[in-house]
């Protein structure tokens, strides 16, 4: 009987490393307070049973899974993370993925790849993105030419601030400031010209400009044009004068340039309270230097008070009227 040999078969088993598709986020994005990172993609193994990781990390910071599962040979394991931009770092929920500050002005890096329970790692794919600290305050509107006017322009806007640092926000009128007062985001104000200021302001090209700085430094501003153009100046006292008793006489003084060609109109009351006040015309002692002695004797209000009234007309003028300011006595 022939003698039988057993020849051993050896058996060689070579692991299939995985690979990985990265569909987003996409490259080179600039990420500001707020703004998302999505990293979204798949990844495959051709080894059923293997035991498949995601992982990802922002620059050399720690190494961070995505996602697990077990591979069937054939089907993509797909993954998707949204990862935060806030207060200078990225986040994953609420967790510090980065660990530091990311810098402004340089790339930064998120790594993606695959690793297989078999030591089989997929190539890494790589996306850049940049950061910015700190934003402007945004003033709504755009900036505007308000036209030839003939009455104080009034514009409403509001203000947000990306970071939500305080701002201040500052109004002018050609170069000088207004007001400026501290801004509340999402308040509506309007900016306007006061009415002795506009009484001052000539019949030419102006500018209104609103700036909004927030506590870092960075502004931002909205720009509203107009040319002032009128053929008459009109006002009269914000707030009647209150008097103890019926004032007898009235002294108003207009420091004024009025040209040949224009008019001037000067009415003075003493029951100013009154539902229909007793206007009386003191032109002429006005353009003297007078007082004038009023004739009304009586009233409905319960109070007395003095009350003025002017009006300019520019009729044939060709120069302009300039007013400095007014004043004025009365008993």
């Amino acid at each position: 009987m022939a003698d039988s040999t057993s020849i051993p078969i050896e058996s060689t088993w070579f692991n299939q490393s995985p690979t990985l598709t990265l569909t987003s986020p996409a490259n080179n994005q600039t990420l500001a307070e707020g703004n998302t990172l999505p990293v979204q993609g798949s990844a495959s193994d051709a080894d059923s049973g293997n035991v498949v990781t995601v992982k990802y990390k922002i620059n050399s910071g720690t190494t961070r899974a995505l996602t697990s599962g077990v591979s069937d040979g054939s089907s993509p394991l797909s993954f998707a993370r949204t990862l935060t931009y806030s207060n200078k770092r990225i986040w994953d929920g609420s967790t510090d993925v980065a660990g530091v500050d990311l810098a402004e002005g340089v790339d930064h890096t998120l790594t993606v790849w695959a690793e297989d329970n078999q030591g089989g790692k997929s190539a890494e794919v790589t996306r850049k993105f940049r950061v910015i600290w700190n934003r402007p305050p945004s003033i709504s509107g755009a900036n505007e030419d308000l036209g030839t006017i003939m009455e104080p322009p009034s514009k409403a806007y509001t203000v947000t601030e990306p970071e939500g640092n305080p701002f201040t926000i500052t109004e002018y009128l050609d170069g000088e400031v207004l007001r400026t007062f501290s801004g509340v985001a999402g308040q509506e104000y309007t900016v306007t010209i006061p009415t002795d200021k506009w009484l001052r302001t000539s019949l030419a090209q102006h500018t209104l400009k609103v700036r909004a700085t927030d506590s870092a430094g960075l502004y931002s501003e909205r720009v509203y044009t107009f040319t002032r153009t009128d053929d008459r100046i009109e006002f009269e006292l914000a707030q009647p004068f209150l008097t103890d008793a019926k004032a007898n006489r009235v002294l108003f003084t207009l420091d004024a340039v009025i040209p040949t060609g224009a008019t001037l109109q000067v009415e003075a009351c003493n029951n100013a309270f009154d539902a229909v006040p007793t206007y009386e015309d003191i032109t002429g002692p006005v353009s003297a230097g007078r007082g004038y002695v009023f004739t009304n004797e009586t009233k409905t209000a319960t109070q007395w008070g003095i009350n003025i009234r002017v009006k300019i007309l520019k009729g044939t003028a060709t120069d302009p009227v300039i007013i400095n300011g007014f004043g004025g006595a009365f008993d």
